[in-house]
């Protein structure tokens, strides 16, 4: 019988003839899952490759023999209201395996979810992928899209390349924010607000207290930002 210790050494080492072995010869193991509900799939994409010589064609092999015992392709290991935390997202949030991240889409695993954690690593390449692969770009499983996610996060990097595939710049959440009011809040460079608005963004959306960005602009001393108020109320 081969203990759960040694299987989940055995999962990290990306070790499949092992793992396919441990799991026939003790099949219960199948239902192991940890105290985050992680089962031996979502431990396999959670390995990362980086610092440890892992080698990222062995990840897709032990995943696959994960798969062929029975082990879904979607499942979730835990979910925050509509959100879902699939092997993709593990994939691209803790392994950063975008090997298996492919492997596992070209399978038909959801390519949702995963965006956020994408565009929090500034992994341009992820973000690129799952959205090649048909991740919705505003995906509403939480209240602010991917976009508005990497705004907060100052990474506009990774909120620039979601805007040049094609996510909304005006999106607002459900305080009626949106990506300029959350720059205002934090008093983002001035490129930035030029970046958003070569992208479309629009200054006269009021928030829930019915504030503008190009109103709050307008107060800004930065003749720039001055400027660039009337650009935004314009709609750019």
């Amino acid at each position: 019988m081969v203990s759960k210790t040694r299987m989940q050494a055995l999962v990290k080492a990306f070790d499949a003839p092992a793992v396919a072995a441990a799991l026939a010869e003790s099949p219960d193991l199948l239902a192991w899952r940890d105290e985050r509900g992680r089962n031996w799939l979502h431990l396999a994409c959670a390995t990362p490759l980086a610092g440890a010589g892992r080698d990222a064609d062995a990840s897709v092999r032990t995943a696959e023999a994960l798969l062929a015992a029975g082990l879904p392709l979607d499942g979730a290991a835990f979910t925050e209201g509509a959100w879902q935390a699939t092997p993709v997202w593990f994939c691209i949030a803790r392994g950063r395996n975008l090997i298996l991240a492919t492997w596992l889409l070209e399978r038909g695993a959801d390519p949702n979810y995963s965006l956020w954690a994408a565009a929090f690593n500034r992994d341009l390449a992820a973000i690129r992928l799952l959205v090649a692969h048909g991740a919705n770009l505003e995906d509403g499983s939480v209240d602010e899209s991917p976009f508005l996610g990497a705004v907060q996060w100052s990474h506009f990097d990774a909120a620039e390349e979601l805007l040049r595939l094609g996510a909304d710049p005006n999106v607002r959440d459900s305080k009626g924010m949106t990506a300029l009011h959350y720059m205002l809040r934090k008093g983002s460079e001035a490129a930035h607000f030029q970046m958003l608005a070569r992208h479309g963004a629009r200054g006269d959306i009021p928030d829930a207290e019915g504030r503008t960005a190009a109103d709050l602009l307008r107060r800004k001393r930065d003749p720039e930002l001055k400027a660039l108020a009337e650009r935004l109320a314009g709609g750019g």
